[in-house]
């Protein structure tokens, strides 16, 4: 009788090893799953507020400054810029929104000023943007998220240049 009692402790032994092993096994998988969801979601999340924040900054910028003055897409340092142009005390002053090395940029600067374009404040980082002006007046930009998903959209300007 006493050897059927050490059987049957060997086997109760294995069987909760048994168990640990398959509990661990089952909770390091879960785990693994839930950091590549986390990832994926965080990315995501990152991904949308890169994007959301370049378009709502631009499209608040230019009704803000949408004006007699103008709006105007053209080149300064062979960068492509959204000139926006405002008159203060007299003196008139530039807006300008602009990508350069990895990020939407804005600079505020008077008519006569000499700047390097690394002086713009970082606004957002982007994997690239591209701004067009199209017959009918408004501003296409395309831009892209740093997982570049793109996004195209269009800045209707009401004021006449």
């Amino acid at each position: 009788m006493i050897r059927l009692n050490t059987n049957t402790q060997k086997i109760d032994t294995v069987f909760v090893m048994f168990l640990f092993v398959l509990f661990a096994l089952t909770t390091f998988i879960l785990i693994l799953i839930g950091v590549k969801q986390y990832k994926v979601t965080a990315d995501s999340m990152s991904s949308n507020y890169q994007m959301r924040t370049a378009t709502s900054y631009l499209v608040e910028k230019v009704r803000q400054n949408d004006c007699s003055l103008g709006i105007d897409v053209t080149s300064i340092q062979k960068t492509p810029v959204i000139s926006m142009k405002s008159e203060i005390d007299g003196d008139m002053y530039y807006t300008y929104i602009y990508y350069y090395d990895g990020f939407l940029r804005e600079l505020f600067v008077s008519k006569d000023s000499v700047f390097k374009m690394d002086s713009g404040q970082k606004i957002v980082e982007l994997s690239y943007f591209n701004i067009e002006s199209q017959k009918d007046g408004s501003i296409k930009v395309t831009l892209g998220a740093l997982d570049n998903s793109p996004r195209t959209m269009y800045l209707s300007t009401k004021s006449q240049n």
